[in-house]
């Protein structure tokens, strides 16, 4: 089977997350969405608690005629959190699977600063997207899939200020996560 995963907090779930699950029904037979506790790169812990977190990704997928599931395990797991970790979890659940990983291009350029990121290399496929055309060099030995000019720049950070100082940013979420956003105070 060929697996998609594709992680992140999600606080909150946007267009630009939709429109990449969207590119990624085309060539995999299910698509995992994994959001996390707190990404080893940030600070601070996810706004939305992990069940918000869900519900919205929920809300998110819900048209799409896919196989699309929503994975817990990360949120769960009470010790900090790695992607060589995820990967051998859904080794363990999905083992006849070829897995590709989902991420931005920017994230590319941090890479070599994961754990055990070469672990990482020698099992899974990345997908990238490419965000303002990266030049990226892959290191070698990395199986890259590169999907170009995704121009689409939305940041949950960006709507998370935008709703802070009191604007609704109507353009950037679909009605129905705003709408949760809304009806939950979030």
């Amino acid at each position: 089977m060929n697996l998609y995963f594709f992680g992140g907090s999600f606080d909150p779930p946007h267009i630009g997350h939709l429109s990449i699950i969207q590119s990624c029904v085309i060539d995999s037979e299910r698509i995992i969405l994994i959001p996390t506790k707190k990404s080893p790169f940030k600070d601070q812990i996810p706004v939305s608690s992990a069940y918000h977190r869900i519900r919205m990704l929920e809300l998110l997928i819900n048209k799409i005629a896919h196989p699309i599931i929503i994975d817990d395990w990360e949120i769960n797991n009470p010790a900090p959190n790695y992607t060589y970790e995820t990967i051998r979890h859904l080794q363990t659940d999905y083992p006849d699977s070829n897995l590709s990983m989902v991420i931005g291009g920017d994230q590319l350029t941090r890479f070599q600063g994961w754990k055990n990121y070469r672990e990482i290399m020698d099992v899974v496929r990345i997908v990238a997207f490419n965000r303002d055309k990266s030049q990226y060099n892959p290191p070698v030995g990395m199986q890259i899939s590169w999907l170009a000019d995704f121009h689409i720049k939305i940041s949950s950070t960006a709507i998370r200020k935008k709703i802070i100082e009191g604007y609704i940013p109507s353009n950037d979420l679909t009605p129905e996560v705003l709408k949760y956003i809304e009806s939950n105070h979030l």
